[in-house]
């Protein structure tokens, strides 16, 4: 049963990304880039290690991902007028509309996705849901530790 469990999870996350990547192709957008700009949307203005922190990326991922958002005209770097090794990445006018638009359709599919499921049951799957996460943090703090204390 709980190998189970993880493979669902899996099999959901990517079922969701696909149909995203589908919904975000009338945006000529992939999920990837999506996720950048509403991380940034969220958070106003932020530092690409800030991204990398929010987002739990790696740096070449995210790296290729600016670039192409840059090139794309959807956010902009600035210089920290206090560090100027620092740069901050803001959204233009336009990924903002485009942001907006997007989470209309991504509410829409949410909805489709909880049809037939309310009230009680609803909460309980999210419940359940934040402690399975919670768990996989804490196994991967774990982990983590674990992999630190044998290179040291």
């Amino acid at each position: 049963m709980n190998d189970k469990i993880c493979e669902t999870i899996n099999k959901s996350a990517l079922l969701h990304k696909r149909l995203m990547n589908k919904i975000l192709e009338r945006f000529s957008l992939t999920y990837a880039q999506y996720q950048v700009l509403k991380t940034i949307k969220t958070h106003s203005s932020l530092t690409a290690k800030e991204i990398l922190v929010y987002m739990d990326t790696d740096k070449a991922t995210l790296s290729g991902v600016l670039s192409r958002l840059e090139r794309q005209n959807l956010v902009i770097r600035t210089k920290d007028p206090e560090d100027k090794r620092l740069m901050h990445i803001q959204l233009t006018e336009r990924s903002n509309m485009l942001c907006d638009q997007v989470a209309q359709v991504e509410t829409t599919c949410a909805d489709a996705l909880t049809e037939n499921i309310k009230g009680r049951e609803l909460k309980n799957f999210f419940s359940v849901f934040e402690r399975i996460l919670e768990n996989q943090q804490n196994k991967l703090e774990e982990e983590s530790k674990r992999t630190k204390e044998a290179k040291e």
